[in-house]
């Protein structure tokens, strides 16, 4: 486990060093946050665990790191977000409140401030001395209920899911035989909030306290319930591999036939153990996925910016043809209307009597032309092209692959809000330039972080 950790630290630092000096510039353009990428990258790999109430979280964490540190028992017990870890060599075990750790910046936590101050109250991290611990951390979690609303908790809980989802390396998520998925929180987690978070290769499904069923039939069809409420959730009919477990509490028989999976207990610990190196190829997505998000927002932008300069293309060369026939023509209606000037300049041209006092209405006709045409482009042209683009965003992209169009579907709302916000800037940004740096990030120093993590 070290040199895993090692070996995420070292990636870590070149990230931080390459990112910010390639791509800063442009991830600022598009309105992009670097920080935000980066910020999953301090401090330790998170494992995050969520469940049900009662299905065992707890539990299972007071046996991991063989100390019984958080509250347990069949009812809701804690509704708090406990992270757990152990203190480096400098500090001392003991407990911080929630509203220092959102303002300690060598912590990712800072995100959770927007959730409210009812959220930090019911947020602390406890530092133990556990050498499971030294180099990952634990973040325990209220159990999921149903018919529960954001005041009845005073802040947004799911919200405060995703947005540890986001920061972890590995989701726990547990269940129990007696409420197999039936939880309306764990629904909509599963449904949105994990989803939209965190990619499916880092979350574990959990059956915990198998134990608890009378025997082995009960334990399988509380299995094929789960089964069926996770496709179902999921909308998927593959169902992800569910590991089954227990907790050994002292003084507590284990039913014989249960033993079996003591295999998948030790499994479930080591993936637990193995955070560090799930943390380099989260770092790796995330910087990949943040990469090819912002490659397809440039692409939407300069396909704007080429639609754009076509509609001006016309537009200039109709504004052009009515200039030339103003400034040919223009005194010359006058004439007809007014009787002023007495000498048109196209009759002068005819005649060859042209002076400099000729050209004095047709260039007045002709400046005249193309203010109008300007303050008509500026107030009705360019507003309904923007409004034609906004209206038909997915033109504005070609998509070669479904995950192409699942990192649309990502960042289409940025896409618009650039062109509602920020659509006169974009068509004097360089977007075939910008386009090229993050394309040569892409497959150049992405894909030696990919090497380099192949051969971890």
């Amino acid at each position: 486990m070290e040199a895993s950790m090692k070996d995420a630290k070292d990636l870590k630092a070149k990230i931080e060093k390459i990112l910010p000096k390639k791509l800063s510039g442009v991830f600022e353009c598009y309105g992009f946050n670097m920080e935000e990428l980066l910020t999953p990258l301090k401090w330790k790999p998170i494992v995050l665990i969520i469940g049900n109430y009662s299905s065992g979280k707890s539990t299972f964490i007071n046996e991991f790191i063989e100390k019984d540190i958080q509250r347990t028992g069949q009812a809701p017990t804690d509704d708090s977000f406990t992270i757990i870890t152990a203190p480096s060599e400098e500090e001392s075990p003991g407990d911080i409140l929630g509203s220092t750790l959102v303002a300690d910046e060598t912590l990712p936590f800072g995100s959770l401030r927007r959730f409210g101050e009812k959220l930090l109250s019911h947020l602390v991290m406890k530092k133990i001395q556990c050498e499971k611990l030294k180099d990952i951390a634990i973040i325990d979690t209220p159990g999921m209920l149903d018919s529960v609303t954001e005041q009845d908790r005073g802040y947004d809980f799911l919200g405060v899911i995703g947005e540890l989802a986001r920061l972890a390396d590995l989701i726990v998520l547990m269940f129990d035989p007696h409420k197999a998925g039936t939880i309306k929180e764990t629904y909509k987690a599963l449904r949105t909030t994990l989803p939209a978070s965190s990619d499916e290769d880092r979350v574990l499904f959990v059956m915990n306290r198998i134990d608890e069923c009378e025997n082995v039939e009960d334990l399988v069809r509380a299995y094929g319930t789960l089964c069926w409420n996770l496709s179902q959730m999921t909308g998927r009919k593959d169902i992800p591999r569910i590991y089954l477990t227990y907790a050994k509490i002292p003084g507590k028989a284990i039913p014989k036939e249960f033993e079996v999976w003591e295999k998948e207990r030790q499994e479930l610990k080591k993936a637990i153990l193995g955070a560090p190196r799930m943390r380099l190829f989260h770092m790796i997505q995330e910087v990949d996925k943040a990469a090819r998000e912002l490659a397809l927002v440039i692409k939407a932008m300069k396909r704007f910016k080429e639609l754009f300069l076509k509609r001006m293309k016309a537009f200039l060369r109709s504004l052009g043809i009515t200039g030339i026939l103003a400034f040919l023509l223009g005194d010359l209606a006058m004439n007809l209307l007014t009787g002023y000037p007495s000498e048109p300049f196209i009759l002068s041209l005819a005649t060859g009597t042209l002076s400099f006092n000729n050209f004095l209405w047709p260039l007045i006709w002709l400046l005249l032309v193309v203010a109008g045409g300007s303050v008509y482009f500026q107030k009705f042209t360019f507003p309904r092209f923007v409004k034609y683009c906004t209206t038909n965003l997915d033109s504005l992209v070609k998509l070669d692959s479904a995950y192409e169009r699942d990192l649309w579907q990502r960042v289409r709302s940025k896409v618009l809000d650039l062109l509602e916000r920020d659509a006169r800037r974009q068509i004097w940004v360089r977007h075939k330039r910008n386009l090229a740096k993050v394309e040569k990030f892409i497959k150049k120093d992405l894909q030696s972080f990919y090497e380099r993590v192949r051969r971890f």
